[in-house]
């Protein structure tokens, strides 16, 4: 056997010469060891067909066949009947080369697989209704669809164009809401009216991305198949937030209430929120954050000690000699957080030595309290990271397998295998040979007893084929 395993150049990389029939193959002894359950890949099975004289393994079967059993260990479990080769020959290759156990159970394996997808599928919740799961997966699935990929990418453009207008809107130079006053040439001053042509144009811009923003919620809670866990999504309340500031700006605006004006205005700033809907990146922050939230309180409880311990401590060190940046406890809260967070804004700072013994303490216990449940926060992002990144995976994955499955034509496939041979396929195969057998056996008894003419009637020919002893014929033939 030995001699039949050439080494080549590379040291490592062995060949096994396979001769089929008078016919030679050749390929690394690595391709073969892939399945070791199988004749080829198991090297105490071959060895009874060693040929020591010539050096090889040879089998007397089918050399058509074997081309696409190779092929099979080449290629990773491929496995594609050539069109040549009649369906019963090839199974009883792949049944002498053993190849069915181990494609049963690649098999049963792919199919465990499916389930699980199904499964993850059937844990989606989704309308009953046809036209309501249509617009519910439009808008919840941007890789559903062309159209629901387009509908995604104008949405996009919505919010960016709203946060656009939030934030442009509050500049000086584009503010004509309030009158102007100039001096005229005698001197006086005049008073010119608000021009509101930027004013109204930011509020149409306004008015067109909330009743965009509007319609997407009224229809996706509409079509919702689960109207209260709808309600209670984070996402979704965050959608609701982005809306509610308009219409009660709108509303207000008659009565002159400018501080409840003014928080509606700020309120709107959750539009930026409703990015994470259509960015995998910002979705995976947010569970990393969500998962991260005893880390979070943690750390939140660790700066809140530090943060009254050392502006105590800063207080009774300072408020003797620099009165004006330690005038109470409450003051120094702003420079302990701003020290423990190593900001350092420099607009209060210790001028004496005990106070900046304190502020020294104060920044190396700031950097410890935010290291500690620093790690854990990054683990928890790495790991809906790598899941973000198997799903898609998957995904690619079966979409390539649908691809291959409409590609490939005449092929066995795992999935096939099992429906052609779910048990015994080698007996199973026998017996419709034997059946074949028969049926043929019982036509050629009848055509050979039958009687064949051809007549003519009013323009019309008719064939009449007669029996003669049908059931004697029947008989035998069984």
């Amino acid at each position: 056997m030995a001699a039949a395993i050439q080494a080549t150049d590379k040291g490592e990389e062995r060949i096994v010469v396979i001769n089929v029939g008078g016919k030679r193959f050749e390929t690394y002894e690595h391709t073969l060891n892939k399945y070791p359950n199988t004749l080829l890949g198991s090297q105490e099975r071959r060895q009874s067909y060693y040929d020591p004289i010539k050096k090889e393994f040879f089998f007397e079967r089918h050399r058509s066949s074997f081309t696409a059993i190779l092929y099979y260990y080449q290629s990773g479990g491929i496995l594609e009947k050539p069109l040549n080769v009649p369906e019963h020959i090839f199974l009883e290759e792949i049944e002498f080369f053993q190849l069915t156990d181990v494609m049963q159970m690649q098999n049963e394996e792919e199919e465990k697989e499916i389930e699980q997808l199904k499964e993850e599928e059937g844990k989606i919740e989704l309308p009953h209704n046809k036209v309501m799961k249509l617009i519910w997966v439009t808008f919840e699935d941007p890789n559903s669809s062309y159209f629901a990929k387009g509908l995604a990418i104008f949405a996009l453009f919505v919010i960016l164009l709203s946060i656009a207008v939030f934030c442009v809107e509050t500049l000086p130079s584009l503010d004509d809401s309030m009158p102007t006053t100039s001096i005229s040439p005698n001197g006086s001053t005049i008073t010119h009216p608000a021009k509101n042509f930027n004013t109204n144009i930011f509020f149409i811009l306004n008015a067109v991305c909330t009743a965009w923003f509007t319609f997407e919620y009224v229809l996706r809670f509409l079509v919702s198949p689960n109207k209260i866990e709808f309600l209670k999504s984070t996402l979704n309340i965050l959608d609701l937030l982005s809306i509610l500031p308009f219409y009660i700006t709108v509303i207000l605006a008659r009565t002159g209430d400018f501080g409840v004006l003014r928080v509606m205005r700020v309120i709107r700033v959750a539009r930026v929120f409703k990015l994470t809907r259509h960015s995998r990146g910002l979705y995976i922050l947010g569970k990393t954050l969500h998962a991260s939230m005893n880390e979070l309180l943690m750390l939140f409880l660790f700066l809140l000690m530090g943060v009254i311990l050392f502006a105590s401590a800063a207080y009774y060190a300072e408020f003797q000699e620099n009165p004006k940046m330690f005038r109470s406890i409450p003051h120094g809260f702003w420079w302990a957080v701003v020290t423990m967070t190593t900001v350092g804004y420099g607009d209060l700072y210790p001028i004496t030595f005990a106070g900046k013994i304190v502020g020294t303490m104060c920044a190396l216990s700031g950097v410890l309290a935010i290291a500690l449940p620093v790690p854990v926060i990054v683990s928890n992002f790495e790991y809906y990271y790598k899941e973000e990144m198997l799903r898609k995976e998957r995904e690619a994955a079966k979409k390539k397998k649908l691809e291959d499955a409409e590609a490939i034509e005449n092929s066995v496939s795992f999935k096939s295998l099992n429906q052609l041979m779910p048990k015994s396929p080698f007996l199973e195969r026998k017996e419709d040979n034997r059946v074949c057998v028969e049926t043929k056996k019982l036509m050629k008894a009848l055509l050979a007893n039958a009687c064949i003419s051809i007549k003519s009637k009013n323009g019309r020919w008719a064939i009449i084929v007669c029996f003669k002893s049908l059931v004697s014929n029947c008989l035998i033939a069984q």
